[in-house]
C-alpha cells in the first residue's frame, strides 16, 4: 500500500467524526481545489476520498460515527 501516513491518519478522523458524510466532504474539497488548479492539494484531497471510501467499505454494518463500544450514559446510570 502505498498512502500518505498523514492521509490514513486523515481520512480516519473524518470518517469517525462524520461517517457517510465524509466522503461527500472531500468530494467538495477535491472539486474546489481542482477548480483553483492547486493540483497538490487535490491530489491529497482526492487520496483521502480513496481512503474514506475503503474505512467505510471495510466498517462492520451498524457501526455509528462517534458511538462507544459501552452502553450509553444513560443506560449506565441506571440502577
Amino acid at each position: 500500500m502505498n498512502t500518505d501516513t498523514d492521509v490514513i491518519l486523515f481520512a480516519t478522523r473524518l470518517v469517525d467524526e462524520m461517517g457517510e458524510a465524509a466522503i461527500r466532504i472531500s468530494r467538495v474539497r477535491l472539486v474546489e481545489l481542482t477548480a483553483t488548479n492547486n493540483l497538490r492539494a487535490a491530489a491529497f484531497w482526492r487520496d483521502v476520498m480513496r481512503t474514506s471510501e475503503r474505512l467505510l467499505a471495510e466498517r462492520p454494518p451498524g457501526m455509528v460515527p462517534g458511538a462507544s463500544a459501552g452502553p450509553p450514559a444513560s443506560q449506565s446510570l441506571r440502577p
